[in-house]
């Protein structure tokens, strides 16, 4: 059994949030010392390991309770839902890259950058020697191989919604 401060240290958090966890009932201590210190054995220190590896997510602590006591949905379409809006926030912010780009190029800045758009990213396939009969197979192998990362794929290359769906629709295998 180990004492608050020193699962603290252990993970790298504060005294602080170990006692929120333990107010917000998250993560409760074992037993208490006879002085009256909270302590915390083996299965607290693995359920803090899981916290700690689900707030990396961006998991919201309600979220991470729910998962852990099993009261929320399963596991799997809570970590979906997370994925699906960590998609949508990089297509947003794929778009405010895009502006910054647009905008840096009409006041004359020329330096490169590293962001990929369709464009760019059609100019690479037709420079390896594509056609469109290529780009097509190479759209539906994609879907048919991993229909998830070839949505994903789509959207950060800034295609709107819509727009994805058309693209996946005509590559979806026979």
């Amino acid at each position: 059994m180990i004492t608050v401060r020193e699962l603290a240290r252990r993970f790298g958090l504060t005294r602080s949030t170990l006692l929120y966890y333990d107010r917000i009932s998250l993560l409760k201590p074992a037993g208490r010392s006879e002085s009256g210190y909270r302590l915390y054995d083996t299965e607290c220190i693995d359920r803090l390991r899981m916290i700690d590896i689900y707030r990396n997510t961006g998991l919201s602590l309600s979220e991470i309770r729910g998962l852990l006591d099993g009261n929320r949905g399963s596991k799997p379409e809570i970590l979906h839902a997370r994925l699906v809006e960590l998609d949508r926030q990089v297509a947003e912010l794929r778009t405010q890259q895009r502006v910054i780009i647009g905008l840096l190029k009409n006041v004359g800045d020329a330096r490169p950058t590293i962001a990929i758009d369709r464009g760019t990213w059609v100019e690479i396939l037709r420079a390896s020697g594509m056609n469109e009969q290529d780009m097509q197979r190479w759209h539906h192998e994609f879907e048919h191989n991993a229909p998830a990362a070839h949505h994903s794929f789509l959207r950060w290359l800034g295609i709107p919604e819509d727009e994805v769906d058309q693209i996946r629709e005509k590559s979806k295998p026979s």
